[in-house]
């Protein structure tokens, strides 16, 4: 997917996948749907009305129009308990740089090059819901508390579950740290492992698109 010249596009992506971008969740946070929803493959495009800059928060606002108007979707939200990542701070403090009123510089980015990320202006909430899409198997809860927009930068060892499974074709320095350790270390928060209730996406409608 690409928001490059402020425009949204997908090329070949299942309904499931455009799922899960539109709400922030992974492919396990998904339930229902037609058998088809998770392998037919579609290409979408989409332009904001204002010129810009398109973010995720509002690529995601656009994408769920788009999905209820072309594939007439309609979804519920439900909990569930199953494995996730929570996100906290670490006992000595977060180490991300705080943003504060009349700072100058980028507007909200957080980029990923391979095992690196660099967020500017980036909440702990992004932060968390990017690690998980871009990242990390399973869910990732922020309950760090954190309030306000950060700048920071990590870089980390990749592992084969990585990156949706493609963690060992990612370049890497095999003497960088997991990304755990990279979590602790550089940024001041927490990955911990636990079972915790999650977010669930409940598809009750999805209907193949007619052709454009």
């Amino acid at each position: 997917m690409s928001l490059a010249g402020g425009r949204f596009s997908a090329t070949g992506f299942s309904l499931k996948d455009l799922i899960a971008f539109a709400y922030a969740v992974d492919d396990i946070q998904i339930s229902g749907g037609p058998n088809w929803f998770a392998t037919d493959r579609y290409d979408v495009m989409g332009k904001p009305e204002t010129e810009g800059r398109l973010s995720r928060d509002v690529a995601r606002v656009m994408l769920r129009a788009l999905l209820s108007d072309r594939f007439q979707l309609k979804v519920h939200f439900e909990t569930k308990e199953m494995p996730v990542y929570v996100l906290t701070v670490e006992k000595n403090g977060s180490k991300m740089k705080p943003r504060t009123n009349g700072d100058g510089g980028e507007t909200t980015r957080l980029t990923f090059h391979g095992a690196e990320a660099t967020g500017r202006n980036v909440s702990a909430g992004t932060l968390a819901e990017e690690l998980q899409a871009m990242v990390l198997d399973r869910p990732v809860l922020d309950q760090t508390g954190l309030t306000g927009n950060f700048d920071f930068s990590l870089r980390w060892r990749p592992e084969p579950d990585q990156f949706g499974g493609t963690g060992a074709s990612i370049a890497g320095d095999p003497n960088d740290p997991d990304i755990f350790t990279a979590v602790r270390e550089q940024l001041g928060l927490k990955l911990e492992s636990r079972k915790d209730p999650a977010k669930i996406i409940a598809v009750d409608v999805a209907m193949r698109p007619s052709d454009n």
